[in-house]
C-alpha cells in the first residue's frame, strides 16, 4: 500500500502545496526573466552597435567570448520563459478542473479514463504520455505523482534563470577582464 491510499488527507495537501509553490514561482520567475532579457538584450544590442568604438579599449577575443556568453544567457533566458508558459497552462488545467469537480460534485461519477482520453488527445505526444503516466498513477492512488512534471517544470525555470544570472555575470566578467590597460 503506497503512501497516496494510507494518507489521503496529507496527499491533498501536499499536492496543494506543491501547486502553489509551483504558481507562485513560476509567475515570480517569469516577471523576472522577462526583465532580465529585456536588459541583457538591451545590452547585447547596445554593444554590438557600438561595436567599432569599444574594441579600441577592449581585446577582440574576449568581446567575442563576452558576446557569446551573452548569447548563451539570452537562450537560457528564452527556455526558462518557455517553461514558465507552460506551467501556467499546466496550472491553469489543474486549478479549472478541481473548480470543476468541487462546482458540480463530479468527484463520485466523474469517469477519469475519459477525461484522460479526451484530455491527452489534444495534447502533443511527449505531453500525451505524461498525461497517460499520472492517470496510471492517479489510479493506485497517487495523485502527487501525476503533477510532478509541473513542479519539475517549475524547478528547471528556476535553474534556467540561476543559470541565466551566472552566465550574464561571467560575459560581464571577461568583458572587464579584457580592457585594454
Amino acid at each position: 500500500m503506497g503512501w497516496g491510499k494510507r494518507y489521503p488527507e496529507e496527499q491533498l495537501v501536499a499536492r496543494r502545496a506543491l501547486l502553489s509553490t509551483a504558481e507562485s514561482a513560476s509567475s515570480a520567475l517569469s516577471s523576472f526573466v522577462g526583465w532580465l532579457l529585456t536588459v541583457s538584450g538591451a545590452s547585447f544590442a547596445l554593444l554590438v552597435a557600438n561595436l567599432d568604438k569599444i574594441v579600441p579599449y577592449v581585446h577582440l577575443r574576449s568581446f567575442k567570448w563576452a558576446l557569446a556568453w551573452f548569447a548563451i544567457s539570452m537562450l537560457l533566458g528564452l527556455l526558462s520563459r518557455w517553461l514558465g508558459s507552460m506551467v501556467t497552462g499546466a496550472l491553469a488545467a489543474t486549478s479549472a478542473i478541481e473548480n470543476q469537480a468541487k462546482a458540480q460534485d463530479l468527484l463520485d461519477r466523474f469517469n477519469f479514463l475519459a477525461f484522460t482520453k479526451l484530455f491527452s488527445s489534444g495534447l502533443l505526444p511527449i505531453y500525451r504520455c505524461l498525461a497517460w503516466r499520472g492517470y496510471s498513477l492517479a489510479l493506485h492512488g497517487n495523485t502527487i505523482s501525476s503533477i510532478k512534471p509541473i513542479t519539475y517544470q517549475s524547478q528547471a525555470q528556476a535553474l534556467l534563470t540561476l543559470g541565466q544570472l551566472i552566465l550574464l555575470f561571467i560575459a560581464v566578467v571577461v568583458l572587464a577582464h579584457g580592457v585594454k590597460a
